[in-house]
Formats: C-alpha cells, sequence, structure tokens
C-alpha cells in the first residue's frame, strides 16, 4: 500500500516532468553530484550495465552514456511523466516504471546501480536497499548521493540519515560499504558499497 507521503511525491514529479531538464537546481545540484559519482564509480570499475533508480529525465544516464558508451543503461521511476520525457532525450537506455521497493528487473542483472537524491522520496528506504542488493551482480557496486545529517540531527528527518545510518542501512541489505566521501555537495554525501561475492 503506498503511502501519502509517496504519492505526494510522485505527483509532484508528474507535475515537474515538463519543465524538470530547465530546473535551477541540475546545474547548481544534481550536475556536481552527478559528476562526484560517476568519479567515484569511474575509479572503480568499468560496468557493462548500469543501473539508475529514480532516473527522472534521464540526465544521468546520458552522462554514464559519455562514460561508458558500450554499457547496457536501464532507468526506473515512478513518474510517468519524467519516463515520457527520458524515453525522448536518452534513447541509448531502456527506462521502466518503478520504484526503489519494487525494481523490475532480474536478480543480479546489474553490474551497477546508481541513486542520486531520491533516497529521501524513497517509501521503504530499507526495503529499498535490499532490492537494489538482489538486482546487483556479486562484486557489483551501488552508489548512492543523498542528504545526510549528523547523528544528533537525524532524528528531525525520519527520512534523511547520518553516515553511520546509511551504513547499516547497506550492511544490513548484504553491501560492504567501501567508502563514504563527501560532502560533494551542500549536505550531500555519497554511499558507496558492494555486494558480497558469497551472497
Amino acid at each position: 500500500m503506498k503511502s501519502k507521503h509517496h504519492t505526494l511525491d510522485v505527483e509532484l514529479f508528474e507535475r515537474w516532468g515538463s519543465t524538470y531538464e530547465r530546473s535551477w537546481m541540475q546545474q547548481r545540484l544534481f550536475d556536481p553530484v552527478h559528476s562526484a559519482v560517476l568519479h567515484q564509480a569511474a575509479s572503480r570499475f568499468k560496468p557493462a550495465s548500469v543501473l539508475d533508480i529514480g532516473c527522472g529525465s534521464g540526465r544521468l544516464l546520458r552522462k554514464v552514456h559519455d562514460y561508458w558508451p558500450e554499457a547496457h543503461l536501464s532507468g526506473v521511476d515512478p513518474a510517468h511523466k519524467m519516463l515520457e520525457v527520458a524515453r525522448q532525450l536518452t534513447p541509448e537506455a531502456r527506462f521502466s516504471m518503478g520504484s526503489g521497493e519494487a525494481l523490475p528487473l532480474e536478480d543480479a542483472s546489474v553490474d551497477l546501480a546508481l541513486s542520486t537524491i531520491s533516497f529521501h522520496h524513497w517509501r521503504d528506504q530499507a526495503a529499498g536497499v535490499r532490492e537494489v542488493a538482489r538486482v546487483l551482480r556479486p562484486g557489483g557496486f551501488f552508489l548512492l548521493a543523498d542528504f545526510t545529517l549528523p547523528t544528533w540531527l537525524a532524528w528531525l528527518l525520519p527520512r534523511v540519515h547520518s553516515a553511520a545510518q546509511m551504513r547499516v542501512l547497506f550492511e544490513q541489505a548484504g553491501l560492504d560499504v567501501q567508502a563514504q566521501p563527501g560532502p560533494v555537495a551542500r549536505f550531500v554525501r555519497i554511499t558507496i558499497g558492494t555486494k558480497r561475492a558469497d551472497d
């Protein structure tokens, strides 16, 4: 059952679909975060398949294509209008409607999963990280960039976590945390996890 919070979030992004690419947030927030995430990923390995969860209009996947033109690209988003724009602007990727908690992908089918500034919208964040672990191949990476707060402040916003809380979410899902570089933008930290080879 969808929560009221989750429904309102999706409705908001449905309304933003046609103007999202022109938002001031793209250059001020998303582009720097995308660059940091891709730099961290590229320094670790070369993926054959990349998934963007909460892909919006496909902006990050277009940058992924520049990095790894041979990689198979997939995007998942719960907002139909965002996916319409993504399909128009990003023909090199395959897009599906879905959420972090219910990814429409097979087990162990992705080398690299990315999520940038969308995690605080996920309805069940722990279930979402478990879903990412499910679709990752053993040894695959998950790079999640989202707002973080110090532990002593995190209780104010239950959907925004401290670095320590993010580490726990990853480890409980079977992902080993490799690093947590940040901040890469104001209050934004990356958590980098890899799926254990024995899972």
